[in-house]
């Protein structure tokens, strides 16, 4: 009966092993192999990602499998505006590799058809994404400079108390859109026409130099038709302005005086300036856009802005230790990096990192989230023109940079004083008093 009862354990014993040996070494890669975290910043990287056919750099894929036959793989704040996208997919094993393919709908409404293929070392992956359909999806080029009668802040005749009404020759539309209200003091229509003639049409005036048209792609893409030909003032080109130069000096003041001041900018002089300008379209997977809470977030590209700048600085760039960086950058306490940047700004003298190392915290915070998240912007159909704008939340923490401008302004004698004092000063000075103030893109639709 022992004897029997000893044969029956091994018999048993023979069993599992056989099991073991075919669950686990029948596979070309173990589960346990192959379950791991693929990324594109590390070193060796990992993980070879392609967005709609772009690289795409400084990306962490998750797979987990419990056969080597079915596992689950998740995308890390790959698919714009998900911080994680799970699905399963099926392993095909081949010669030297699992291969996978197929569509899910993620979520939030995307749908994601997928190809790769997944070794211990390596993952390859591509992607191609269709954002859920909504009107927005087009490409829209700058909206023209026109004029007619329109909102402006004017004084009773009776009361002799300002008050909103409308008055002729105002900028009706141009590529940058603004919309304001405020309390009514005295200084309410200067404040006005600061932002609706001054920054209106500077902003016009320049927006179109710098890009043509602005597409949301159906893939969460955002590209532009774009220069990077030099701005200009009038008739001369940023270079040429030399404020040593009395003739180039009052150049500047005369076309500042005269068509911002004295609101007398037309049409014809941004043709002037935008004519003969190269635009190219930009490259994709530097920008995407999502929307929530019917807001449309703009989220950037860190890792792939900084490479594609070096390089056209002709620095050489090791692509992987900057996604790398980022990602760190982006995981780590935000008060803890305003420190760091306030460290890094002495050292390097650099006035911009000075100005968000002295953010207030509550500032620093919304300008952080909008590096993690996305710029939160409001985006709005109106008489034909689609307006894609920062409201007064958001601005406040660029309002707060306005007093860091005096320096520079002080620089151009006599006109920069009056023009920071009488114009852009007092923004900041009356900040309490505007209670809606909107700027951003004024855009039509492109006609192909």
């Amino acid at each position: 009966m022992k004897t029997l009862r000893k044969l029956f354990y091994v018999a048993c014993t023979t069993f599992f092993l056989a099991s073991c040996e075919e669950t686990y070494n029948d596979k070309l890669f173990w589960p346990g192999e192959l379950s791991q975290e693929y990324g594109s910043y590390i070193k060796p990287s990992t993980l070879d990602l392609t967005y709609s056919g772009e690289k795409l750099i400084g990306k962490t894929v998750n797979f987990q499998t419990e056969d080597s036959k079915k596992g689950t793989l998740t995308l890390n704040d790959i698919i714009p505006g998900e911080k994680e996208t799970s699905f399963r997919i099926n392993l095909s094993e081949q010669e030297d590799n699992y291969t996978f393919s197929g569509e899910t709908v993620s979520c939030a409404g995307a749908t994601v058809k997928y190809a790769g293929s997944i070794t211990p070392k390596t993952m390859k992956l591509d992607l191609n994404v269709t954002m859920p359909q909504n009107q927005w999806i087009k490409t829209y080029q700058m909206s023209e400079l026109t004029r007619g009668r329109g909102k402006d802040v004017v004084r009773n005749q009776t009361t002799g108390e300002y008050e909103w009404g409308e008055s002729d020759n105002q900028i009706l539309t141009a590529a940058l859109y603004t919309d304001m209200d405020l309390e009514m003091v005295k200084d309410a229509g200067s404040l006005y026409a600061t932002v609706s003639v001054i920054i209106k049409g500077m902003g016009g005036y320049l927006l179109p130099q710098l890009l043509k048209s602005v597409t949301l792609e159906s893939d969460g893409n955002i590209t532009a038709e774009y220069t990077s030909d030099e701005l200009q003032l009038g008739e001369q080109k940023f270079s040429e302005i030399d404020m040593d130069n009395p003739a180039s000096q009052q150049q500047l003041i005369n076309f500042i005086m005269m068509k911002l001041m004295f609101n007398t900018l037309s049409a014809d002089d941004i043709t002037d300036a935008t004519q003969g300008r190269n635009y190219a379209k930009s490259p994709r997977g530097l920008a995407f856009w999502y929307l929530k809470n019917d807001l449309l977030y703009v989220k950037l590209n860190l890792p792939g802005i900084i490479s594609l700048t070096m390089q056209g600085q002709g620095q050489t760039v090791d692509a992987h230790l900057i996604a790398g960086i980022a990602d760190a950058i982006l995981k780590s306490n935000p008060f803890l990096l305003k420190t760091l940047l306030g460290i890094v700004s002495e050292s390097l003298d650099n006035s911009l990192l000075s100005m968000i190392a002295n953010m207030d915290h509550q500032s620093f915070q919304m300008f952080f989230s909008w590096i993690k998240e996305g710029i939160p912007m409001q985006i709005e159909k109106e008489n034909g023109h689609t307006h894609i704008y920062l409201n007064r939340e958001a601005l406040s923490p660029l309002i707060a940079f306005i007093p860091n401008l005096q320096p520079a302004m002080e620089g151009i004698p006599n006109f920069g004083p009056m023009l920071y004092n009488s114009y852009i000063g007092p923004l900041y000075d009356n900040w309490s008093i505007i209670t809606q103030l909107d700027l951003g893109l004024d855009l039509t639709d492109k006609n192909e």
